[in-house]
């Protein structure tokens, strides 16, 4: 007979996977719906998506202290609530200012789920199986929008109005379905699931005087760069060279998905403390080092070798996106104390956030004004950002119960070796 907390564990990743189905679904179709039936201009769409970016980047630590208080459970059905009632409404967007507030508090809600769903499989199971517990979510969630995107693809090939305004519709539903299997959760640990008692702001928002905490969510941000040089690095330069053929950029994000949906949950083993996280951030920069040298070697290759060492590096940056989830969530479970876990997994999502800005600049930047050493240089960024990251994982850190929020960063420099 099934336990309940592997019960509530299935639920929830029953969860993850109808969410990301729905959302694969959409979004391969969301600036094609934007474009083509609400009539909006492609400069419209870029002010809106930026503008959404920028709201869900400063209310994702207010969103944090909120679930601290009524409970990740809570919010995250109230979250997934109202993504499916900003859905229903985008069919009846009147114009530019209405598309703005909608967009923006879907993106509010959308970058919101990710560290509710994290906090939520804290207490879904047990501390040494919540870091295993994210790769299965993981696993499932890049299937989900795999699978999406393919009915995505069928959406497409009819080019009709009533079929794009269907897949919003359908992407609400599967949020509806989430939040009722969200809703349905029983958790080991109930009372941390409703929420916390009454704490002070200022203690609340201690996390923002946590050099430590602070300093790993920059450099996990700086490893995290594979993700950019996946959806952005890797088409530029392909587009950028006769020799690789146009294809080839759907080919690295299947072999990508592929390489996840397989691998993900062994990339977590040995991975649960800070300093176990810190050392798999170290070993996702050298990956990904790796990967942007091989990348660099493609330019000055024939065709068929260029292919073969392009997929090869790809495996590489695959392999470098498994260990940085890994160790970005056994250092955000670690180091959060258990009364103001969302603010601190809130926080942290600040830095995925931030690259979503930055990442693109900086992989355009020495992509396409630097060419080979440009991947060279980027390379040597994450391999430095991976091998930073261990060594302030291996400090010693305020226990997550205790009642100063704050560690200041040790002078590592005055250290023997």
């Amino acid at each position: 007979m099934r336990t309940p907390v592997r019960t509530t564990a299935t639920a929830l990743l029953v969860a993850v996977f109808v969410d990301a189905l729905g959302s694969g679904l959409y979004m391969s179709v969301s600036v094609v719906f934007f474009t083509r039936y609400l009539g909006l201009g492609a400069g419209q769409v870029g002010v809106g998506l930026s503008v959404a970016g920028a709201a869900s980047f400063a209310l994702l630590v207010p969103t944090g202290v909120l679930a601290d208080r009524v409970g990740p459970r809570r919010t995250l059905v109230a979250a997934h609530l109202a993504r499916a009632a900003l859905l229903v409404c985008y069919p009846f967007v009147p114009g530019f200012g209405s598309f703005l507030v909608v967009v923006a508090l879907l993106a509010v809600a959308d970058r919101a789920a990710s560290p509710l769903v994290q906090g939520l499989f804290a207490v879904a199971v047990g501390e040494a199986e919540r870091v295993r517990a994210m790769g299965r979510a993981r696993s499932l969630q890049n299937l989900g929008l795999a699978l999406g995107g393919l009915g995505a693809g069928a959406a497409l090939v009819r080019d009709a109005d009533a079929v794009y305004v269907a897949v919003v519709l359908a992407n609400a539903l599967s949020f509806v379905l989430a939040a009722v299997l969200v809703a349905r959760l029983r958790t080991t640990e109930g009372e941390r699931a409703r929420g916390g008692g009454p704490l002070p702001l200022r203690r609340r928002l201690g996390v923002f005087r946590d050099r430590r905490f602070a300093a790993l969510t920059a450099l996990n941000s700086a490893v995290s760069l594979h993700v950019t040089v996946l959806t952005a690095g890797v088409p530029l330069w392909v587009l950028a060279h006769d020799a690789l053929p146009r294809p080839v950029i759907a080919w690295t994000l299947v072999l990508n998905t592929a390489v996840v949906v397989l691998f993900q949950v062994r990339a977590t083993r040995s991975t649960r403390t800070a300093e176990e996280g810190g050392r798999a951030l170290r070993l996702s920069g050298l990956l990904l080092a790796v990967c942007c040298a091989g990348l660099a070697l493609t330019g000055a290759l024939p065709t068929p070798a260029a292919v073969a060492v392009l997929l090869v590096a790809v495996a590489f940056q695959a392999f470098a996106e498994m260990h940085q989830q890994a160790g970005s969530w056994a250092i955000s479970y670690d180091l959060a104390p258990d009364d103001r876990r969302q603010v601190y997994l809130a926080f942290f999502s600040l830095g995925n956030a931030a690259r979503n800005t930055y990442g693109p600049l900086v992989v355009t930047f020495l992509v396409v004004r630097q060419g080979a050493p440009g991947w060279l240089l980027l390379g040597a960024l994450v391999l430095g950002a991976g091998a930073w990251a261990a060594r302030i994982g291996r400090e010693p850190a305020v226990p997550a119960g205790a009642a100063a929020p704050a560690l200041p960063l040790p002078d590592v420099s005055r250290r023997k070796p």
